[in-house]
Formats: C-alpha cells, sequence, structure tokens
C-alpha cells in the first residue's frame, strides 16, 4: 500500500512539472475514482496525454535550438567583439581593413602629369608597378560610454611602388588615420542583423606639398549589416570644409561621392567582396572594387584585386582608371 502511494506521488509530481494546465485537473479527476483499477487506468491515460503534448512540442524546441549557429555565422561582430578582447591588454595592435600586397599589377588611367611633376628627370611612369597596403588599429578605451561602446584609434597606408623602373621610385602614398567610436547592436531587419554602427573622425592625404597635395577631412557614420556569413557595411560622410586658399582638391566630392556600400562573403576559405560608389550627380562618376582571397597556406592566402573607376588613389582622384593585381594577402575581413 505504502509502494503504491508512493508511486502515485511521483506520477503526481512528474505530471505536474510536465503539463502543469489542464493536467493537473485531469489527475483531480481521477482521484476521485474510488475503484482501484478504474483509477489507475485514468492515471495512465493522463500520462499518455502528456508524452503525445511533449512529442507535438519536440520540433517548436529544436527549431530555437538551430537559430544559434546563424547567430554566431555573424563574422563581423564577432571578429570585432574578439578583438576588444584581446586589445584590452597594453600595447595590443590588431589589422584594421585588409593587409596584403600586390607584386605585380597593371593599370591604366595614371596620372601622368602628377608623375613629371614629381619625377621630372624620368620617363613615364610605367603601367604595370607593386601596390600594398598596410591597416592596424588599436582600442583606446573600452566601454567609454557604457557597455558596447568602443573608442578606436586606427591607420591604413597605401602604397603604388613604382617598383620596376630604375630606383623604384614610390609613385603615390596615401595616408589615413582615423578616430573611431563604435556601438555594439542587434538590431534585426528582413532577416540581417545590424551588429555595429560608428562614427569616425578620418583624415587622408598623400604628404605630398604644392600642386601634388592632396588630403581632406571626413565624418564618417557607419552600420554593418550581416546574415549568416555575409556582412554589409554603410558608409556615409560628409566633408569637413576648408578655406579655399588651404584647399588642394575643392571638387573631390564630385568623383568620391558621399558614401560607399561594400559587400563581403564567406565561403569555405574564400573571402569576396565587392566595393560600390558613386558620386549621385548627372556624370555618374563612380567606382567599383572587386576582391577575392583563396588559401595557399597556413600563413597567407593568394588575393587578387581589380578596381575600375575615379579615386583609387589620392593622386589619380579625377583620373579614370582599371588596375588589376595579383598577390596575397595577410589578413581577411570577416
Amino acid at each position: 500500500m505504502i509502494a503504491r502511494i508512493l508511486t502515485l506521488a511521483l506520477l503526481w509530481c512528474t505530471l505536474l512539472v510536465a503539463a502543469p494546465g489542464a493536467t493537473a485537473n485531469s489527475l483531480l479527476e481521477c482521484t476521485g475514482i474510488t475503484d482501484d483499477g478504474a483509477r489507475l487506468a485514468c492515471f495512465d491515460a493522463v500520462a499518455e496525454n502528456v508524452v503525445r503534448a511533449e512529442e507535438k512540442a519536440g520540433p517548436a524546441i529544436d527549431s530555437a535550438i538551430t537559430i544559434a549557429p546563424e547567430i554566431d555565422e555573424l563574422l563581423f561582430g564577432k571578429r570585432l567583439a574578439e578583438e576588444a578582447a584581446i586589445t584590452g591588454n597594453a600595447w595590443v595592435i590588431t589589422p584594421h581593413e585588409r593587409n596584403y600586397l600586390l607584386p605585380l599589377t597593371y593599370a591604366t588611367g595614371i596620372n601622368q602629369d602628377a608623375w613629371d611633376l614629381k619625377q621630372p628627370n624620368s620617363s613615364s611612369a610605367r603601367r604595370v608597378e607593386t601596390k600594398f597596403q598596410i591597416s592596424l588599429k588599436t582600442l583606446l578605451k573600452e566601454d567609454i560610454l557604457g557597455a558596447g561602446s568602443n573608442l578606436w584609434v586606427a591607420y591604413t597606408q597605401e602604397n603604388w611602388w613604382q617598383v620596376y623602373k630604375s630606383s623604384s621610385p614610390f609613385r603615390e602614398t596615401n595616408y589615413q588615420p582615423e578616430l573611431t567610436l563604435a556601438f555594439d547592436n542587434d538590431w534585426r531587419f528582413r532577416g540581417f542583423t545590424n551588429t555595429v554602427v560608428s562614427l569616425s573622425l578620418n583624415h587622408q592625404s598623400n604628404g605630398q606639398g604644392g600642386d601634388l597635395s592632396r588630403s581632406w577631412n571626413r565624418i564618417v557614420a557607419a552600420a554593418v549589416l550581416e546574415r549568416e556569413r555575409m556582412s554589409l557595411i554603410v558608409r556615409s560622410w560628409y566633408r569637413i570644409p576648408e578655406s579655399s586658399n588651404d584647399d588642394d582638391n575643392p571638387d573631390i566630392d564630385d568623383y568620391y561621392g558621399y558614401g560607399d556600400i561594400k559587400g563581403i562573403w564567406k565561403w569555405r576559405e574564400h573571402e569576396f567582396a565587392v566595393k560600390l560608389r558613386n558620386n549621385l550627380q548627372r556624370d555618374n562618376r563612380g567606382a567599383v572594387e572587386l576582391e577575392w582571397s583563396f588559401p595557399i597556406n597556413r600563413r597567407f592566402k593568394g588575393y587578387v584585386q581589380y578596381f575600375n573607376g575615379y579615386g583609387e588613389s589620392l593622386i589619380d582622384y579625377n583620373q579614370h582608371g582599371n588596375r588589376l593585381g595579383v598577390g596575397i594577402s595577410m589578413t581577411d575581413l570577416l
């Protein structure tokens, strides 16, 4: 008798935990049955109903669990979070934009007038040259305006090197320091997750003087939208005005426009990227840049870059050109 009472108590507790609502009422009805056999049959029927209800609820639980891998695949936001954690240590520098070396590129639309000013005793600049980029950043202050708001300082340097000419002069170098305030975010829209929004103070110049000087200062707003293994970076900028006496390139907005969009897609160990820019004016000046990185060994990736349009470099900002380059990438974007 005691064993039966304990068994019924255990069954009662189990069923209440599994399905507390309607099951409780059914159990109360079973306890009112005086015949032992009928009462046990009532308890069996209630237990069978609970099992069936749990089996029906199973797929909903499974579908919720499968969401986690998709969130884990938001690679750009994951990269920034990991970098913030790493750079919490002193003197840690991490990659910013892509770091690459293109030993062999072929280009059209090189600004020969600017080259003649820089190298008056040299022959024309060669269309075959080397291009490379160094881009680094570090965390200045974590959680500066509360949790998830970080202040970064970054530096990017692009170089166009006439390495195949005698004396191998650098044709153009662009320097780009920037200060960025970035905010973590999880706003979702049509399957995309906005993982980061940021505001930057950006300076870009070529370090030249006189007629070869090119520079501008911008305030850049950016948002990163991610979906599975794809990221979309949308930027818009405002050029900080300069006096007419100090402005080396007053029409630069007519060629660079007021923003750009960059899409990045990761497939296995391959990374594809496309960047689009347009001045949104009747003359329709813009640019497109295509990138592909692919594995070659543990340290480096093969890298192919194609550019078409205006403003690949500051000295060529008002020159339409094409460039195709092949080389290696030391860091990816995702």
